[in-house]
């Protein structure tokens, strides 16, 4: 007898029915007009369209940045919805990472320091290993002090 194994990905995050309006009657903008998606752990998945097509308004849904209209979304089983702001608050730090358009650095900080504010501010030590692996991946070794 042949058994084989298949390793199904764990779904890391989960969008069903989201929907974002702005506004409201005439003037009302569906940025998400029903995306129901998943993207899986240990993934790359690349979100494109034009303009004003909802990508950001999405990611910002997912990630617990922005509040959707209506529909759900979970983080790693967690429905995002059930949160209160404490908890969501330690969700995006503790096990979100957002690279905005717009970088969001704290502009008096250096680079080391952007990178290692969500641990300062929840208390705890830099993992230096981490540290080293990441300013490898992006190649910023020599602009942490910047």
């Amino acid at each position: 007898m042949n058994t084989t194994h298949v390793h199904t990905p764990e779904v890391a995050v989960h969008a069903s029915d989201l929907r974002k309006t702005y506004g409201e009657g005439n003037t009302a903008v569906h940025a998400l007009d029903g995306i129901s998606v998943d993207f899986y752990q240990g993934e790359f998945t690349a979100i494109m369209g034009p303009s004003g097509s909802g990508k950001s308004t999405l990611m910002h849904c997912m990630a617990g940045l922005d509040t959707p209209s209506s529909g759900a979304t979970s983080l790693k089983g967690t429905d995002l919805s059930e949160l209160d702001d404490r908890e969501m608050t330690s969700l995006r730090r503790d096990r979100v990472g957002f690279i905005f358009q717009s970088f969001n650095l704290v502009p008096t900080l250096t680079a080391l320091e952007n990178i290692t504010l969500p641990d300062r501010i929840a208390g705890r030590t830099t993992d230096e290993d981490w540290l080293q692996e990441v300013t490898r991946r992006f190649s910023i070794e020599n602009r942490l002090s910047h």
